[in-house]
């Protein structure tokens, strides 16, 4: 799977969390799907619901993290944005 290495992952806050939850988000961000544990990518641009999907058949499928076997996948942005736009120089 292809993945920018040059991304560094963040989960999504708690009050990102909590307004994903009442339904609050923005519908054109690029959400990545990572590991909790060790911050490997596995999937990067991804609507918010296809994100949360995709967790989902991750975890049913008992897919581990390559990187260090946790089963631990989280939904985030990287680390520098609100969006999951990232600017480059």
């Amino acid at each position: 799977m292809i993945v920018n290495d040059n991304i560094r992952p963040r989960a999504l806050t708690a009050q990102e969390l909590e307004d994903r939850k009442r339904g609050v988000f923005d519908s054109y961000a690029n959400y990545l799907v990572f590991c909790g544990k060790c911050g490997r990518m596995r999937k990067t641009n991804m609507y918010v619901m296809r994100a949360e999907a995709y967790i989902d058949e991750l975890k049913e499928k008992g897919k581990a993290c390559p990187g260090c076997g946790a089963m631990d996948w989280t939904l985030g942005y990287p680390e520098n944005s609100a969006s999951g736009f990232v600017y480059y120089k």
